[in-house]
């Protein structure tokens, strides 16, 4: 099969990397095999890019096996030069958009899983992760599907008024046209800051979210709300947290759970609002907006998928002009949209592995557009973030601070008042060896995963 990119694809230029160290041995070519039956099952991973004059093109199904690198693990931190390398380094067209690295010593195995961000977005990496580790010790046959389009996005939509819907895209295709073409690539920055809550902080959450009658996601709105408006107040704080929608689980007839997929909805919602109400009590409508956006962006998806493919992509140039443009109006480097993705509860192993995994980690970069955001996920009984940002949206000093005040407000509403604050301080952690990456060229990317 041979299908053009979609608007959306030609616009994401990015890797995202996952860690996974395991404790066990892991057998090279066991993991090889593994890697092979995933890569046979999704149509994405089988499919080389082409360039052509009018774009780019997926052609199925002439893709080589999926490239693995077996190393001996000498340091323990020997994963964060690998994982930084991987990152950075561009997929060619010819191969497949996929790369696995393998870290080995005695008792511990570091997997590394690389993708391109525009075949996948952050949930449908853990659905390679987890295949790829239920792979290593199952036989268990995974069935090929029929490729993910566009027009399985679209379904049978139509506009309402088509004359108007065109008109508006000829308006916009003009407009993009008069984009200047820019030679040289914006000079990004990031700063990545990892931590977690512990198990007991973690937990309280979970039961205090339950109690309120919230989601946890809706109580992580509400905190980075907040600390934006403390760190950078209201005149420098992005105007949107921007939350990607996981369009799966049931919602869209096309995408199933465990299909590789870039792409659906995001919900947007403006900060600064409601400063008055109690902490839980804007968690509760932030709870109910999210609810009702949910439903809303459902019905719309179709029609943003419908407008997007009226309009021209942009080129590379094109795109690092509009980077600029955004430096030069001040608007923090994202055009005053933070981030927030929500993995949830990250199991990817079988209770009965032959393994254990002790530690996952992700990490994101982009070729064309900056990055501001956080990720949230849990594992293991306790929460994680990962923090990452361009020194155009934040600094590294803003980023410290903006991390402190965020797990402050947490513990503010879920240890006791006459709690001393030495205890309260126990409450969040370092990860251990913060990894702090300086891409050489423009990084970002915003991770599209399941958000509420």
């Amino acid at each position: 099969m041979r299908r053009k990119l979609s608007t959306i694809e030609h616009m994401i230029d990015g890797n995202i990397v996952y860690f996974v160290r395991l404790e066990g041995s892991v057998d090279p070519e066991r993991l090889r095999l593994a890697i092979g039956r995933v890569q046979r099952k999704h149509p994405a991973l089988r499919s080389l890019i082409r360039k052509e004059r009018d774009g780019l093109y997926y052609e199925e199904d002439c893709a080589p096996e999926v490239p693995l690198r077996i190393l001996r693990r000498v340091e323990e931190e020997d994963f964060r030069r690998e994982s930084q390398f991987e990152l950075t380094t561009v997929f060619p067209y010819d191969q497949p958009q996929l790369r696995a690295v393998m870290l080995q010593s005695e008792r511990e195995s570091d997997l590394l899983l690389v993708t391109s961000h525009r075949i996948c977005d952050g949930m449908s990496m853990l659905t390679i992760v987890r295949e790829v580790l239920r792979a290593l010790h199952k036989d268990e046959d995974l069935i090929p599907y029929a490729p993910i389009t566009t027009r399985d996005m679209i379904g049978d939509y139509q506009p309402p008024h088509p004359w108007k819907r065109k008109l508006t895209a000829v308006l916009v295709n003009g407009i993009t046209r008069l984009i200047p073409h820019s030679r040289r690539a914006p000079e990004n920055k990031e700063c990545c800051l990892e931590w977690a809550a512990d198990r007991a902080l973690s937990d309280t959450l979970k039961q205090r979210c339950k109690a309120e009658s919230v989601s946890i996601h809706a109580a992580l709105v509400v905190a980075l709300d907040r600390a934006l408006l403390t760190v950078l107040r209201k005149k420098k704080a992005p105007a949107l947290i921007e939350s990607p929608m996981d369009a799966r689980r049931g919602r869209l007839a096309a995408l199933k759970s465990d299909m590789l997929f870039f792409g659906g909805g995001s919900l947007t919602i403006p900060t600064g609002r409601s400063a008055h109400l109690d902490f839980w009590a804007r968690a509760r409508e932030i709870n109910e907006q999210i609810r009702k956006d949910i439903e809303r962006e459902m019905l719309n998806i179709p029609g943003r998928y419908h407008f997007a493919e009226m309009l021209r992509p942009l080129p590379d140039a094109q795109m690092q002009s509009m980077v600029r443009l955004g430096d030069a109006l001040k608007m923090n480097g994202s055009w005053n949209r933070f981030a927030l993705s929500n993995l949830g509860n990250v199991v990817v192993s079988d209770s009965d592995a032959p393994f254990r995994v002790k530690d996952l980690r992700l990490y994101v970069h982009s070729f064309n557009i900056r990055l501001l955001g956080l990720v949230a996920y849990a594992l293991n009984g306790e929460m994680r973030f990962y923090f990452v940002s361009d020194e155009k949206c934040l600094s590294s000093k803003q980023a410290a601070a903006l991390k402190r005040e965020f797990m402050a407000l947490l513990r503010q509403q879920l240890i006791p008042a006459e709690q001393s604050a030495s205890e309260a301080l126990l409450g969040s952690r370092h990860l251990p060896d913060e990894f702090d990456p300086r891409a050489v060229d423009s990084p970002l990317l915003v991770m599209r995963s399941n958000a509420p």
